[in-house]
């Protein structure tokens, strides 16, 4: 039985183009679904800007975060979700 969480996932830069928002709460599991569901929710522009098709997960140098800490630094995108976290997605960050 899955347990959701709802959390409130905030969107930044192209991201936040992408969506047209800010910040949305959803329910979800874990990193994987809440981005199954995001894909759902938001569509072609959202997976087109932050889904790699061939993997299916961010593009390379994208972003995911929970409560402030990179998802490569937890479980990755089996991460579990608590309710009230908070998920930030960022693009790739510019330089030079």
């Amino acid at each position: 039985m899955e347990l959701l969480a709802i959390v409130t996932v905030k969107f930044f830069a192209t991201v936040r183009e992408a969506v047209g928002t800010r910040s949305t709460e959803i329910e979800a599991e874990d990193i994987k679904s809440l981005l199954e569901k995001l894909k759902t929710s938001y569509g072609k522009r959202f997976i087109e800007t932050v889904i790699d098709e061939e993997t299916d997960k961010l593009k390379r140098f994208y972003q995911c975060m929970v409560n402030g800490k990179r998802i490569e630094l937890l479980d990755g995108y089996d991460t579990l979700l608590q309710d009230g976290d908070s998920v930030a997605l960022f693009p790739p960050v510019g330089g030079g």
